[in-house]
This record gives structure tokens, sequence and C-alpha cells, in this order.
């Protein structure tokens, strides 16, 4: 669905800028998508990106478990953030 693969893109870009409050408008513009089960898990990387803690517990279940995932998720936001900073 090319419309959540933009709405994480939209989170991945707010949680880099700091914007917290729309990175949470997002999510929950994820959660309103009608979902055949393929991308449930977005709202999942959205709050890793932006460090959010989740509201309530998760169905996804991740291969090297949550904990790895959100801080690789997190990693790719800080570096963005790390390369701005260098490249002005």
């Amino acid at each position: 669905m090319a419309v959540a693969v933009l709405e994480l893109a939209l989170a991945f870009h707010r949680a880099v800028l700091g914007e917290y409050d729309k990175v949470r408008t997002v999510i929950d513009r994820l959660r309103e998508l009608p979902w055949t089960g393929d991308y449930v898990y977005y709202a999942d990387i959205a709050h890793s990106m932006a460090d959010l803690p989740m509201e309530s517990s998760s169905s996804t279940r991740w291969i090297d478990g949550t904990q790895a995932v959100r801080r690789r998720w997190r990693a790719l936001v800080t570096a963005r953030r790390a390369y701005l900073r260098t490249a002005r």
C-alpha cells in the first residue's frame, strides 16, 4: 500500500526534525489505514524512529527482539540528524 509507505517516510522526516507531535499524527493515520495485515508494523516503526513509547502492546514479533529493532530505527534518525548538522 503506497499510502502506508509514504506515511512511514513522513514519520521519518518528522522524527528527524524532532516534531514528535506530528509523528504522533502520522502514527494515528497509519493506524486508521485499512490493513490487510501486511503493514500493521509500520506504526511500531514510526514509534521507534521517534523513540516514542508504545501506547499498547504490539502484535508484531521481531526476529531480533523489540529493543534491538527500536535501536536500529532510532539510529537511522540520529544518523540523519548528524548528517544534516554537518552538511550545512
